[in-house]
């Protein structure tokens, strides 16, 4: 009978990638001693996204915050109308 329990920790999820050769050399090349080959790669990726990445994206994109009159919700179709008619369109 077993007398020792291992907890499980959490999942780790394996991923399998084809490396260029070129890309493989250089894991190897920069592969820190001791470190393991997934690991290195794993950094290598981290930092190279780091160093690509632009500002952050925000979550939502207000819909016309901060735009045109404050009541405008409320009478979108006055505006609506005047900007047309400023142009001579007439809306049907």
């Amino acid at each position: 009978m077993m007398d020792t329990f291992i907890p499980e920790v959490g999942l780790v999820p394996r991923r399998t990638v084809s490396l260029p050769q070129s890309v493989d050399d250089l894991v190897h090349r920069v592969a820190e001693v001791g470190e393991s080959y997934s690991a290195a790669v794993a950094r290598l990726v981290e930092a190279g996204a780091r160093a690509t990445r632009t500002a952050a994206r925000p979550r939502y994109v207000g819909s016309a915050a901060n735009l045109g009159p404050r009541d405008f919700a409320r009478h979108y179709e006055r505006y609506v109308d005047e900007a047309l008619a400023a142009v001579g369109k007439r809306r049907t």
